[in-house]
């Protein structure tokens, strides 16, 4: 009887031992927010650790089931669960499933769900984000009267932005040429060019010889509203052999340094990407955010950088044929593209003799223009007078709303998709909230 005793005490301190293990070693579910939005309902469930799930719907009624493996419930969340609720979630409901928890939502009516895996940081642990969205949708068009148009009639901003100047004379070359003078008369002569076509505008960052910071560029060009930034350069090289001018957009690796220091500010800061305040996003949303609209961005700047070079290559030589990327602090707005132009290496005694004669220097601003010119042109920005214009006003304008597709839209609009892409040069179907497509006309 003893011994029989001493083995069902060793068995349940087993038990209890392993009870205890499992749930120190589990996951815990430390918090769940829940945020409501016009027709989105977002939770947030934070954990302590990265956990495997899944998300399914039923009805009658309607609910959506989350079943997260291998976690327990802290205390504290159990005691709030009942103050989660939103338009279209009534409670939230859970109970203990094999080595998880089973959370059900109870909705107030059908909604759509789906479910997002958000990484730790140094805020936050790993998340689950589920969304749903329920309700009707908001127009699928919106079309702006010819009134409103007629009111919307924009210049295209560019910002010039001469490299260097005042105590930062940049390069120094041949015959004494100095790269701040060369460069600000080029950046004048762009302006006054750029300013001479209606619908257009140009914002100098320096007119005369004073030293600015980089960042400090950037910044005038975003309180101008700027549509494109252009930084204009002159190189130099230990081998006076080197010379041509060549056009530059910021890479992938300066676009992936710049997303940290703007993610960084984002607290601080009310800086908007296309259109989209940062400061009051998730980490991951934020992140997904600030990389599409910096990927547009580039694109963007590539694009009007090959306009540019192809004016170009009729005035000057030609450092390379096609447009070069790095990681330039001038090029790094997020929602202004941008391009950096070296003029020349003012090294080479035949580029340093162009570059300090006046009429080579005109025909290189008059190239540069062209370029910059020719592009807005074909793809004048919505509500701008080059647009209204080319009669645009007629067609209709749809800003991308979360879920659609680009083929979704077209078949709403019963437009072709070929059709919606050429009339928007995509060359491809990927599509961002909050991204103005041009529907066609018919």
């Amino acid at each position: 009887m003893h011994t029989k005793f001493r083995t069902c005490l060793f068995v349940f301190i087993n038990l209890i031992f392993f009870a205890v293990a499992f749930n120190a070693f589990a996951a815990e579910v430390r918090d769940i927010r829940v945020a409501q939005q016009e027709g989105v309902t977002r939770l947030v469930f934070e954990l302590s650790e990265t956990s495997e799930h899944r998300i399914f719907p039923l009805s009658n009624p309607e609910r959506i089931v989350l079943d997260i493996s291998g976690v327990v419930l802290d205390t504290a969340v159990v005691n709030g669960l009942s103050a989660l609720s939103s338009d279209v979630l009534m409670r939230v409901r859970y109970a203990k499933r094999d080595k998880g928890v089973r959370f059900v939502l109870d909705l107030a009516q059908k909604a759509r769900a789906k479910s997002t895996v958000l990484a730790a940081n140094g805020t936050y642990g790993p998340r689950i984000l589920v969304e749903l969205e329920y309700g009707v949708r908001k127009p699928a068009t919106i079309v702006k009267s010819l009134a409103n148009l007629s009111k919307e009639k924009r210049d295209i901003v560019i910002a010039i932005d001469p490299g260097h100047g005042g105590k930062d004379p940049g390069a120094l070359g041949q015959y004494k040429v100095r790269e701040k003078d060369v460069v600000l008369s080029i950046g004048k002569e762009l302006a006054n060019r750029i300013n001479a076509v209606d619908g257009f505008k140009a914002v100098l960052t320096r007119s005369t010889d004073t030293f600015l910071q980089l960042r400090d560029r950037s910044r005038v060009a975003r309180d101008a509203n700027a549509d494109l930034m252009i930084s204009i350069h002159a190189d130099a090289f230990t081998k006076s052999s080197a010379r041509g001018a060549s056009v530059w957009a910021l890479s992938l690796s300066g676009k992936s340094s710049e997303m940290g220091r703007w993610l960084a500010q984002q607290e601080n800061s009310a800086d908007l990407v296309g259109g989209i305040s940062l400061d009051d996003k998730d980490q991951l949303l934020a992140e997904v955010l600030l990389d599409m609209s910096m990927n547009s961005t580039i694109q963007m700047s590539l694009n009007i950088g090959k306009s540019v070079l192809g004016e170009m290559r009729g005035v000057a030589v030609l450092h390379k044929n096609s447009v070069q990327q790095a990681g330039f602090v001038v090029l790094k707005s997020p929602d202004i593209p941008s391009i950096l132009i070296e003029t020349g290496f003012v090294s080479n005694k035949t580029e340093a003799k162009n570059l300090s004669s006046r009429t080579y220097r005109v025909k290189l601003a008059a190239s540069i223009s062209k370029g910059v010119i020719d592009y807005f042109v074909k793809n004048a920005p919505d509500g701008t007078l080059v647009s209204w214009k080319q009669g645009r006003h007629s067609d209709s304008v749809y800003v991308v709303e979360k879920g659609d597709t680009l083929s979704e839209i077209a078949r709403r609009n019963r437009v072709s998709l070929s059709n919606i892409r050429e009339a928007n040069k995509l060359k491809n179907d990927v599509i961002w909230i909050g991204q103005k497509l041009v529907i066609p006309a018919g």
